[in-house]
């Protein structure tokens, strides 16, 4: 098993991290923690970013942010 890190910035930062037994898994993990966070975005803008890293190295970073284009 590799140990992953996921760290989440939004403003303030957040860190977590499992022993997983592959990248493959690492990204559905990373999935589920977008979908669980996804609340907290704000219909008048904000942004965040979930990095994995996979021992130390970055390995996957999805960006999310919104904005009220009116």
């Amino acid at each position: 098993m590799t140990r992953y890190s996921f760290k989440i910035s939004n403003g303030g930062d957040f860190s977590d991290s499992e022993e997983l037994p592959n990248d493959q898994e690492a990204w559905h993990q990373a999935l589920r923690t977008v979908r669980d966070i996804e609340s907290t975005l704000n219909p008048n803008g904000g942004d965040w970013s979930l990095v994995v890293h996979r021992e130390g190295d970055p390995l996957y970073r999805i960006d999310v942010r919104a904005q009220k284009l009116n």
